[in-house]
């Protein structure tokens, strides 16, 4: 009888210890439940686009993350507005309060005017959840930005018209940054006043720099905000394009050296901050490449004058160089290090090639297409081409009696291939409906997916609407809004920003 006493104790213990360990993987995996979590309140944030959360939860230690979903309106499109709040980004931000046990965030992307459903979950770390369901009702948004709330839908979106994106980023003259869906739904807008267009977004926040002063704000999705001066004397002002640089954010700003004043013609390289990282002076960059080919740059780069019209400016991280529009001339290759030009694209019949064998040495050659003329917002394409709003309109501040290039009668989003062994480029896209549209400042294109662009019409139809489009490389249209233009103020610049899948890090 021994061995089968032996057998059953050791059974009884063999089965103890799966009991005992069974009653602990019950327990780690019950943190949402343990954590008691709740609505604790809820209260408007600074604009209708934004609510202030709080939720009740017994303690902190075991949470990995929130998120938040607000459901899309009967009859739309584009994907809910959909965010992750890490619990990186929730230590980094205060947002748990332990004095009152309460963890506070902003739940954005709501519509204004309307009961939102939202829906909260809270994920701990063995992946346990506990959800909530919260309507959040929201007034009517009667602010700046209120013609942003009744396009005129020219194409609406549909379930078989996909553009590829499902929000868009307007840097506008009016107000804050404004986020759009591709339904046309205002879906956020900060209470800051001013305007944005020199704004950019990363990664939690928009910055934006001042048209009138040295200033750079940080502007949270919350609607909270914080400004820094740039820490050099000699900036004045922010001007048109603000975009991610190699190591913080590229401003195009204007200055004053010496009492000299340098229009729209010195790119930096500027912390969130405010620190200064690095310069690029276009007046002195082209002086000495000039001087250096056996040119006398005088009629070419003037002081107090805007030549350049700097209005845009990229980093390419592939080859560590940068790609910069000149309104007035080209598009520029510099590197990024050294600022030594690689080349130049542009009109060849205007003053900088005709008048200047060293500029013209540093031309592409163009083997199909048309050249950029008056163009703005650069980018590189998912291909690796160039990509910009091909805008049409010659040169402005060319001096008395030199060529200022041709003038077309349309616009085009236009996409391009380098080949800069043999320095040749060529046109590869352009999106040309018809009828034909112009839009001679301002505007902008920007590939959201591979072969979907959102279109930037800034000042259409003789400067009276602004138009968005967005479109595929075969030109079926996705949708298509127009608004009521003012000067370049109600849509400088549209790009693409993913509020579908937003993770705050």
């Amino acid at each position: 009888m021994k061995p089968v006493i032996r057998h059953h104790l050791r059974h009884c213990m063999v089965l103890g210890a799966c009991l005992l360990a069974s009653a602990c993987s019950k327990f780690d995996e019950d943190q949402a439940e343990e954590a008691e979590v709740g609505l604790a309140e809820q209260s408007a944030g600074p604009t209708p686009f934004i609510a202030n959360v709080a939720l009740k939860m017994k303690d902190f230690d075991d949470l990995d993350r929130i998120a938040f979903t607000v459901a899309p309106k009967p009859g739309t499109f584009s994907k809910p507005v959909a965010v992750t709040y890490t619990r990186a980004w929730l230590e980094r931000n205060g947002a748990w309060r332990p004095a009152d046990k309460r963890l506070a965030f902003a739940v954005f992307g709501l519509y204004a005017g309307y009961q939102n459903a939202v829906s909260i979950t809270a994920t701990f770390h063995d992946n346990s959840t506990h959800a909530l369901q919260v309507a959040v009702a929201t007034p009517a948004y009667t602010g700046p930005g209120a013609r942003y709330s009744t396009p005129q839908v020219r194409t609406a979106r549909s379930a078989t018209a996909v553009p590829g994106f499902d929000y868009m980023m307007l840097q506008n003259g009016l107000a804050t940054p404004a986020v759009l869906d591709t339904d046309g739904n205002l879906r956020w807008l900060g209470a800051r006043a001013g305007d944005s267009l020199s704004s950019v977004f990363k990664p939690d926040s928009f910055y934006v720099g001042s048209q009138t002063a040295p200033e750079l704000f940080r502007l949270r999705l919350d609607g909270t905000y914080t400004s820094a001066r740039l820490a050099s004397a000699r900036y004045t002002n922010f001007h048109h394009d603000l975009a991610l640089g190699k190591f913080g954010l590229l401003a195009e700003v204007d200055a004053q050296d010496g009492g000299i004043r340098k229009i729209e013609s010195i790119l930096a390289e500027v912390g969130p901050g405010g620190e200064v990282l690095k310069e690029w002076d276009l007046n002195a960059i082209f002086r000495s490449t000039m001087q250096a080919g056996g040119d006398d740059p005088s009629n070419f780069v003037r002081d107090g004058v805007d030549w350049f019209h700097m209005n845009s400016a990229v980093y390419v991280p592939a080859d560590d160089s940068l790609l910069i529009s000149s309104r007035e001339n080209f598009v520029v290759k510099l590197d990024y290090a050294s600022g030594r030009i690689k080349w130049l694209l542009g009109d060849t019949s205007k003053h900088w090639y005709v008048d200047y064998p060293s500029l013209r040495a540093l031309a592409l050659k163009l083997k199909a297409g048309k050249p950029p003329v008056g163009q703005h917002a650069l980018s590189m394409a998912s291909n690796g081409e160039l990509l910009l709003f091909n805008n049409g309109l010659g040169s402005a501040n060319q001096p008395p009696g030199t060529a200022p290039g041709v003038t077309r009668d349309y616009s085009t989003p236009s996409r391009y291939t380098i080949d800069e062994t043999a320095r040749t480029a060529a046109e590869t896209w352009a999106y040309s409906p018809t009828p034909a549209i112009f839009s001679d400042i301002c505007s902008s294109v920007y590939e959201s997916a591979p072969g979907h662009f959102l279109v930037t019409y800034s000042v259409a139809a003789g400067r009276t609407v602004t138009k968005l489009i967005g479109v595929d490389t075969a030109g079926k249209v996705a949708f298509d809004f127009e608004y009521p233009a003012e000067g370049c103020a109600v849509a400088f610049i549209g790009e693409s920003i993913n509020f579908a899948n937003l993770i705050l890090k």
